[in-house]
């Protein structure tokens, strides 16, 4: 098997797993707005907990849209600056930028897990539904894996010219 076609199967699990898991996010997160205008308009009919679930919900998105950013150079980049160097400097820029992301994404995550540990260790929980605040703040780690891993094999392809540095709006088949 090649390692094009390997990583190919990585992004497919990925974009697997973000095809399933967005949309029903989405629907949830349209269910619960409409929820709390309905119980804004609706007077005695407060719903205090859609707040909590529309907070949760949303980091998920984030974290969600940046690996999906990532994956399709749709995230903030400085590309405007460097697009006009020449091949071999644009590549050092890109490839700079790409792992100054992946340290920071690392260094993210750890703070991330050490969160994580401080939930766990203290029993902390959401005011209204007391939901585990592990649960509340789980996608800003796995968004960091995920975000991590396909950056890593971004930075693969273009060391070993398999893609541009800077491709926005291109997509993998």
């Amino acid at each position: 098997m090649g390692e094009n076609t390997k990583t190919n199967i990585v992004f497919r699990i990925l974009d697997g797993i973000d095809m399933a898991v967005a949309p029903i996010i989405l629907v949830i997160v349209f269910v619960d707005v409409l929820l709390q205008i309905l119980s804004r308009v609706l007077p005695g009919n407060a719903l205090p907990w859609t707040v909590e679930v529309g907070e949760t919900l949303l980091g998920f998105i984030i974290w969600f849209g940046i690996s999906v950013a990532a994956r399709n150079n749709n995230h903030i980049g400085f590309d405007l600056v460097v697009r006009h160097f020449p091949p071999n400097p644009k590549k050092i820029i890109g490839l700079i930028g790409i792992n100054l992301f992946i340290l920071y994404l690392g260094w993210l995550g750890l703070a991330t897990i050490e969160l994580l540990q401080h939930h766990q260790r203290f029993e902390s929980r959401t005011t209204i539904l007391q939901v585990h605040m592990f649960w509340v703040r789980l996608p800003i780690l796995l968004g960091c894996i995920t975000t991590t891993i396909r950056l890593v094999i971004k930075d693969y392809l273009v060391i070993t010219n398999q893609e541009p540095v800077f491709a926005a709006g291109e997509h993998r088949e």
